[in-house]
């Protein structure tokens, strides 16, 4: 049942995808929503958490191997593990169309999800910032947090987008190597100017000083 409300909360996003949609496409009885998950909240809170632990199951990083990684390393660990499903192909795809109805029209559902069940890659970016940058103050972190995390959603999120032209971005094993490392020396750069005194200087005169 889970792989058919993936399909079609994908396909229609949480308002228009029925229970009796969902429950044909599954092939059950629309009792076994409300039996095993509650209600339609109760199984798009399931989707969510399905789809979200799908795209961050990858093994090379978590909280507690932060530490044992030098910053670099350990930023670079983490933008590999995060866009590793980039090469995963048609599966990906179904997962990232909930995230994109998401995006468009954010629903309660989520937002409990996530004060309850921070997603573990929000978690694991911003243990990658206080590595980064062990002295800066919270808002930082959290500013730094949020822009991290924006590096890797616009590839995960928007793949089909960046295919088309006049980008034409594909991706596969092999260049989502290659985008890892672009990524992490353009993220090195960035997680670097807080370092030079965000307390003191402003951001424009952060990049001057370290001469970006």
């Amino acid at each position: 049942m889970i792989g058919a409300a993936i399909a079609v909360f994908g396909e229609r996003g949480y308002e228009a995808a029925s229970v009796r949609i969902i429950t044909a496409r599954a092939n059950v009885n629309q009792g076994a929503i409300t039996y095993h998950f509650g209600g339609k909240d109760g199984l798009y809170r399931e989707v969510l958490r399905t789809v979200r632990n799908a795209l961050s199951e990858q093994p090379l990083l978590d909280l507690r191997s932060v530490e044992a990684h030098e910053p670099a390393e350990a930023l670079k660990l983490f933008l590999r593990q995060t866009l590793a499903p980039l090469a995963e192909g048609a599966k990906l795809k179904r997962y990232l169309r909930v995230f994109a109805w998401e995006q468009l029209k954010p629903t309660p559902v989520r937002r409990r999800l996530s004060r309850e069940e921070p997603f573990p890659t929000v978690l694991l970016a911003e243990a990658i910032v206080r590595r980064s940058l062990p002295t800066a103050e919270a808002k930082t972190v959290a500013i730094a947090t949020a822009w991290l995390m924006g590096q890797t959603t616009t590839f995960i999120r928007d793949a089909e987008w960046l295919a088309q032209p006049p980008l034409g971005l594909r991706f596969d094993r092999n260049s989502v190597d290659d985008l890892v490392e672009t990524l992490t020396f353009l993220c090195l750069r960035g997680l670097a100017f807080p370092a030079v005194n965000p307390d003191a200087l402003s951001v424009t005169q952060a990049l001057v000083a370290q001469g970006g």
